[in-house]
């Protein structure tokens, strides 16, 4: 029997999940990325500014979702004025690690933040100190640099039902002995448009592995992380969902009802008769991805394929899709259990 891994029904959304606005330490009002993410086909984004989480659901029309969400880091930098809050050996700047998480409400109008230590808003965001919004504590909260610290606050963000998505590891220069340990989060940024277009180490796939190994069951998503409008609209999520809404969207993406790409379509997902078939626009490749170094895959010179099958073994446990156009540009699932398939494989 067909079973849809993308759902069969419902249409898919365009929806840039980081984005940074003059708000933080972006050169965009808000309105102005609504008006350019629009024009390029989107229907919802998510305003991550730095430390500050706005109510911009007066941006939302029949055909846009603005997405009540901001970005919450931790700095190792000792360059950083505030370093003395944080635990754990300091290093110079330029070799700092980060981390850096993306916390998005599902109540568009739901503003309070976790964790929140109002002297630590920076920016254009100083701005909004004295009205703040949070949930827990005096506003005074000290961030932890550790896992248990990171750990904590995704923890809070999850208990206030929030959406928690772990940003550019690449670039925060995490390693797999601080990802790997993280606990509760819904998803992993797979790729990020704004690094990606500086370097080539921003599609993590090889990060969403190794936390899948380590047991880590999350969704992969793709972001802008736009700070102006050069480096806009360069990598995405698609969103399945019956229809245009702030919930549907985010419960869709709670679900996993969505693949990331900065450029081909998955049209079709499905299981059946043992295997998982995928279908998508026009690509070189296409990837089968497993728990194990069991893979398979299928290539054309001319980049025409549409359409993929890929057979299942018993002891793959997990899979993958990846697909790669003619310009070397990718999409993404994320990884589906054999426990969440109706047919025994």
């Amino acid at each position: 029997m067909r079973q849809y891994l993308l759902p069969g029904t419902g249409r898919f959304y365009k929806v840039n999940m980081h984005s940074h606005t003059v708000n933080s330490d972006g050169s965009q009002t808000p309105e102005e990325v609504k008006a350019l993410f629009k024009s390029r086909g989107y229907s919802a984004v998510a305003f991550t500014d730095h430390e500050i989480m706005l109510d911009h659901s007066d941006l939302t029309d029949d055909e846009f979702i603005a997405i009540t969400a901001y970005e919450y880091g931790f700095d190792k930098s000792e360059e950083n004025p505030l370093s003395a809050l944080y635990e754990g050996p300091l290093k110079t700047r330029e070799h700092a690690e980060k981390v850096h998480l993306n916390l998005y409400s599902k109540d568009p109008h739901d503003t309070r933040m976790v964790c929140c230590d109002v002297n630590y808003i920076w920016g254009n965001a100083k701005k909004y100190r004295t009205t703040a919004k949070y949930v827990g504590g005096d506003g005074h909260y000290v961030r932890k640099y550790s896992v248990e610290g990171v750990n904590e606050v995704i923890r809070a963000a999850r208990e206030r039902d929030m959406l928690v998505v772990y940003n550019h590891p690449n670039w925060s220069m995490n390693t797999a002995d601080l990802y790997c340990k993280l606990d509760n989060l819904t998803g992993l940024e797979i790729m990020n448009g704004d690094g990606g277009a500086d370097s080539d180490m921003e599609d993590v796939p090889h990060v969403y592995q190794e936390m899948a190994r380590a047991g880590k069951r999350i969704i992969c998503v793709g972001g802008d992380d736009n700070h102006s409008k050069e480096n806009s609209c360069l990598a995405w999520t698609m969103v399945k969902a019956e229809s245009l809404s702030y919930g549907n969207l985010m419960n869709a993406i709670e679900r996993g009802d969505c693949y990331a790409s900065c450029g081909p379509e998955i049209k079709e997902l499905y299981v059946e008769d043992g295997k998982v078939t995928v279908k998508t626009s026009e690509v070189r490749e296409m990837h089968l991805h497993t728990a194990g170094r069991r893979t398979d895959h299928i290539k054309s010179a001319d980049a025409a394929l549409t359409e993929a099958s890929f057979r299942l073994d018993s002891t793959d446990f997990m899979f993958r899709i990846s697909v790669c156009d003619k310009e070397g540009h990718h999409a993404y699932t994320r990884y589906y259990y054999f426990d969440e398939l109706k047919e025994q494989i």
